[in-house]
């Protein structure tokens, strides 16, 4: 079973702990609590912020996945991938 994604930054939603919230309490399978509680999204930011944001973490996610990419390299990537997620759909 895959692992499923926040449709907002993209972070893997490993546990129930993990899952954002509707407004009624009820876990939300779309978006993590990072993003997304009570209903709401957590901040109001555009994409571009949301990467920004993201690289913060470049990190701890460079040592999780092995790979060594610099900021100006993620960037890029980055972008593309948060251009997928359905927060960011036009």
């Amino acid at each position: 079973m895959n692992t499923p994604i926040c449709q907002s930054c993209g972070m893997d939603m490993k546990s129930t702990g993990d899952l954002g919230t509707n407004a009624d309490g009820t876990p939300n399978q779309e978006y993590c609590t990072y993003c997304y509680q009570n209903g709401a999204f957590t901040r109001d930011v555009t994409m571009e912020e949301m990467l920004e944001t993201n690289l913060k973490f470049l990190d701890h996610w460079n040592s999780e996945t092995g790979n060594n990419f610099t900021p100006e390299e993620a960037r890029p990537m980055l972008r593309n991938f948060l251009s997928t997620l359905t927060r960011w759909q036009k």
